[in-house]
C-alpha cells in the first residue's frame, strides 16, 4: 500500500564532543522495496534536514550504521521498525559519545572503563483521534508558578492516552502563526520532578500546557497554534540497551505519538 508522500522525515545526526577526531560515520535506510538510500555519511559532527523523499511504502525499515573513531573503535549495527499508512511524520535520530559504562554491583551501579555509545531513536507521529477534544481554557489565568495560557483536553475515546514527558501531564508547544505558516514557536521549560498524576482516561479531562510552567497568561491579539503529543501506553524518556557489545553499546527504541493540533485567535488583550 503506497503512503504517496504525505509521511516526512526528520533525521538527526550528532557525534559528542568527547569524541576524538577522526570519526567517521555511514548511515543508510533500507525500505520494504528493498531499495537503499543513504540517510548520512561523512566526518562532520553535527547534522539535521527534513525531507518526503523515504516514506512511501508501508512495511518494514532498517538502519545500518557503520561508526569509526581511530582512538577508539569502530562497529557496525542494523535496527528494523515498521510504517503503516497512517504516519505524518518519522523521526530518526542518531547520536554518539564516550563515557563510562555502567557496571551492576549488588543493588548498586558503579563506573567502568569507557565505551563507545550509540542512540538510535525512532519516532512516529499520527494525527490525534477525532474522539480527542481540546479547548483554550479562557477561565483559568494560572498564577504567579503556573502561567497561562491553559487547554482542556476530553477524552471521549475508549482508549487511556499518557503525556510525552510524564505520564500524568500534557505539556506541549506554543506557535505564532501568519497566513497559517508558523513564525516562531514557544518551548517552556520542562521539569521531571513533577509528582505522580494520573493518565487521561476515557471520559475524562486534563489540563494541558505550554511546557511544564506555562508561557503567559497575557496573549497578545494573534493567531495561534498549539500542539501536543499523546500517546496510548507509557514511553519512558530516553533509550534503551539494543545491544551490549565488549566496546560498544547500542541503545534503541521506537516511539509512537499521537499529534494533537489546535489553532485559536487571541481578538483582544486581556485586562491587567
Amino acid at each position: 500500500m503506497n503512503l504517496y508522500g504525505q509521511n516526512r522525515i526528520s533525521f538527526s545526526y550528532k557525534c559528542e564532543n568527547e569524541i576524538r577526531r577522526p570519526f567517521k560515520s555511514r548511515i543508510l535506510l533500507k525500505l520494504p522495496e528493498n531499495k537503499i538510500f543513504k540517510l548520512f555519511s561523512d566526518t562532520i559532527n553535527e547534522s539535521n534536514y527534513s525531507t518526503k523523499d523515504f516514506f512511501k511504502t508501508k512495511g518494514k525499515y532498517t538502519i545500518s550504521i557503520f561508526f569509526e573513531a581511530e582512538k577508539y573503535g569502530k562497529d557496525s549495527i542494523d535496527y528494523n521498525f515498521e510504517l503503516n499508512e497512517n504516519e505524518i511524520n518519522t523521526e530518526i535520530s542518531v547520536r554518539f559519545d564516550y563515557r563510562e559504562r555502567l557496571v551492576k554491583k549488588g543493588e548498586i551501579y558503579e563506573k567502568g572503563e569507557k565505551v563507545l555509545n550509540g542512540y538510535i531513536e525512532v519516532a512516529n507521529y499520527y494525527k490525534a483521534p477525532n474522539s480527542i477534544n481540546i479547548e483554550l481554557d479562557k477561565n483559568n489565568m494560572g498564577d504567579e508558578y503556573y502561567k497561562g495560557p491553559f487547554f482542556k483536553i476530553k477524552n471521549n475515546s475508549k482508549d487511556t492516552f499518557y503525556g510525552e514527558h510524564l505520564p500524568g501531564y500534557f505539556w506541549g508547544t506554543l506557535s505564532y502563526l501568519r497566513n497559517d505558516s508558523i513564525l516562531r514557536t514557544r518551548f517552556g521549560t520542562i521539569d521531571y520532578m513533577f509528582g505522580d498524576s494520573p493518565p487521561l482516561y476515557p471520559d475524562s479531562t486534563k489540563i494541558a500546557t505550554v511546557g511544564s510552567f506555562g508561557y503567559t497568561s497575557r496573549l497578545l491579539p494573534f493567531d495561534y497554534r498549539f500542539n501536543v503529543m499523546l500517546a496510548k501506553k507509557y514511553q519512558s524518556i530516553g533509550v534503551r540497551v539494543f545491544d551490549e557489545r565488549k566496546n560498544f553499546i547500542w541503545w534503541a527504541d521506537t516511539k509512537e505519538f499521537y499529534k494533537l493540533t489546535y489553532d485559536f485567535k487571541v481578538d483582544e488583550t486581556p485586562n491587567p
